[in-house]
């Protein structure tokens, strides 16, 4: 006949083999069940259908067109800034955009877009007071597969006019 403390510890040692099994599982299935998104974003749902005034021979193959600027003005208080962020139609991968001030201060990130898909303008994070600032949209691009993995990255700066 089985001593209590033998029984006991039998089931403890059976229940710790068994959550380490499970443990293992569900760690087997996090890391190689499920397709990654090394970009780690989603297709970005208000995007709206943007046309990105880039005329079509200008496009090389094989290459990653982003927008270009120069400056953009806004007055202090509000929370939306006139500026044309999106995905040009000709491109084959997804884009994901990041309004930042030379700081490093983040005022807006999109999701991916999709090619042809942005904004013509985007809410920001914050109150800006007037002055002028050196800012820059950068572009990280991502393949458009399952994976999302993550390709160049192309900065756009301008100057940030705030009156």
């Amino acid at each position: 006949m089985d001593n209590p403390k033998n029984k006991n510890k039998k089931i403890i040692i059976g229940l710790g083999l068994l959550l380490i099994l499970v443990g293992g599982v569900w760690a087997w299935w996090f890391y190689f069940g499920q397709p990654q998104n090394e970009g780690g974003s989603y297709i970005d749902p208000k995007a709206s259908a943007w046309d990105d005034q880039i005329a079509a021979p200008s496009a090389v193959e094989g290459s990653i067109q982003i927008p270009g600027y120069t400056s953009a003005v806004m007055n202090s208080g509000d929370t939306q800034l006139n500026l044309r962020v999106g995905n040009p139609a000709g491109n084959t991968c997804y884009l994901k955009a990041t309004l930042q001030l030379e700081d490093g201060t983040v005022l807006y990130e999109t999701g991916l877009l999709e090619p042809g898909m942005g904004y013509e303008s985007i809410p920001i994070s914050q109150a800006i007071v007037p002055g002028e600032y050196r800012a820059l949209v950068h572009y990280q691009g991502y393949t458009r597969d399952d994976q999302q993995r993550p390709l160049n990255t192309a900065d756009s700066a301008f100057t940030l006019i705030v009156q």
